[in-house]
């Protein structure tokens, strides 16, 4: 009974250090780096295959954290796009009522705006079939775009893969340097 503890004891501890060392490399608040990473554990438990595809939910977590860096920095409040996208994924109003009655202003709490942001990226990843650069591209212009784009033989690709490529290495950096 007590190696049970004690092994609890260091997992919940090793846990503590790999949110924090998150939180650091993104300057992100724990609180959301750990919201990302429970929906992450969860969403990566599922049985569907597309989800497999991302194999691990450390991976999926550092892509999402990279997408909300991408998309708001990490600020929870962040409005763009008109009013029309919101909170830290910038996830437009319309798209997570496709998920649930959800108003503009629910979409600024972290844990609303997260959970609906990984409905939409779960069925992102169905219609793509685990492909995370369609994924990426569907995020930030649409699925109608990209499947227009593709429709008349054209590439999608608009820099934005690249950008949350290009944010978890500035972040990968950052920490890497101590800033």
């Amino acid at each position: 009974e007590l190696d049970k503890t004690n092994n609890s004891l260091k997992e919940e501890n090793d846990r503590l250090r790999y949110i924090n060392s998150l939180s650091v490399e993104f300057s992100m608040d724990p609180l959301i780096v750990t919201l990302v990473d429970q929906y992450s554990r969860q969403y990566l438990n599922h049985s569907a295959p597309e989800w497999r595809l991302l194999k691990t939910p450390e991976f999926l977590t550092y892509v999402m954290l990279s997408l909300i860096y991408a998309e708001s920095k990490g600020d929870a409040g962040a409005v763009g796009d008109g009013g029309k996208a919101r909170g830290l994924t910038q996830i437009w109003v319309s798209t997570a009522r496709d998920y649930g009655n959800v108003s503009a202003d629910q979409l600024l709490d972290p844990e609303t705006n997260i959970a609906y942001s990984y409905k939409h990226f779960h069925e992102l990843l169905k219609k793509y079939r685990g492909n995370l650069a369609m994924v990426l591209y569907a995020w930030n212009r649409g699925p109608g775009t990209v499947d227009r784009l593709l429709l008349y033989g054209q590439s999608p690709e608009n820099g934005y893969g690249k950008r949350v490529y290009q944010a978890s290495l500035d972040n990968n950096r950052r920490f890497a340097l101590g800033e």
